[in-house]
């Protein structure tokens, strides 16, 4: 298996992304992007802090599922709260991750980092945000002014020390060999939407990798932080 990252700061002062790549144990596989949370207080750390919780708790439970992926998720929100009280300071992060183990993807997502899956040169999977666009689409009542993709910047789940605002969505992906994963932050599907980038897979230039050519896009046209983790190769 082979996984590439990429992360940039964008037009922004600094990174507040966290690119985590890690072997669990010889048979697992664990993948994150956490994104700390624009307008609060260092971002940057809650990310740092969401993703070494995480990882530390699932990398010590018998059996990782859903359960205890929202036990994990439990923890690092005790984390940020304890930060928060120390330090008086507002604090979340947003993330995404993909545990692989035995031919099965279990991919979790808090916020508005995304999970896309391309098969057989195809998008089979793509992970539907915790947005303000995307709760106010369930209502049949809503006003479509407020379907306005302006809302898909304001999530609606987050890890900032509340237990009820940071409920994972959970899906179960059977992979195949020559499948690929990509989880990316909001800098990056902001840009580049999932049917872009599965185009730029589909029609790799000779002198340019369809991951450099990602990657150049980004540094060049990037707004905000940007961060992506590649994964291919599975086996």
């Amino acid at each position: 298996m082979k996984s590439i990252t990429l992360t940039h700061k964008g037009k922004r002062k600094t990174n507040q992304d966290v690119v985590l790549t890690k072997n669990i144990n010889p048979d697992t596989y664990f993948y994150l992007v956490a994104d700390g949370m624009g307008g609060y207080d260092n971002g940057e750390i809650a990310a740092q802090i969401v993703s070494d919780s995480i990882l530390t708790f699932l990398s010590n439970v018998i059996e990782i599922n859903k359960e205890s992926i929202q036990k994990a998720i439990n923890k690092a929100n005790l984390a940020i709260r304890q930060f928060q009280e120390q330090n008086h300071s507002k604090m979340g992060a947003t993330l995404g991750a993909v545990i692989f183990s035995k031919g099965i993807a279990k991919c979790f997502w808090v916020g508005d980092i995304k999970i896309l899956h391309y098969s057989e040169s195809k998008l089979t999977f793509e992970s539907k945000s915790h947005n303000l666009k995307n709760e106010l689409s369930k209502s049949e009542s809503s006003n479509e002014v407020f379907k306005s993709s302006k809302y898909s910047h304001i999530v609606t789940r987050s890890i900032q020390g509340v237990v009820k605002k940071s409920i994972i969505s959970y899906q179960e992906i059977t992979i195949k060999e020559k499948d690929k994963l990509i989880i990316c932050s909001d800098g990056v599907h902001g840009l580049i939407d999932s049917q872009t980038i599965l185009f730029l897979m589909n029609n790799e230039k000779k002198n340019i990798s369809f991951i450099d050519e990602l990657n150049n896009r980004l540094e060049n046209e990037s707004n905000d932080n940007a961060s992506l983790i590649y994964v291919t190769e599975f086996k």
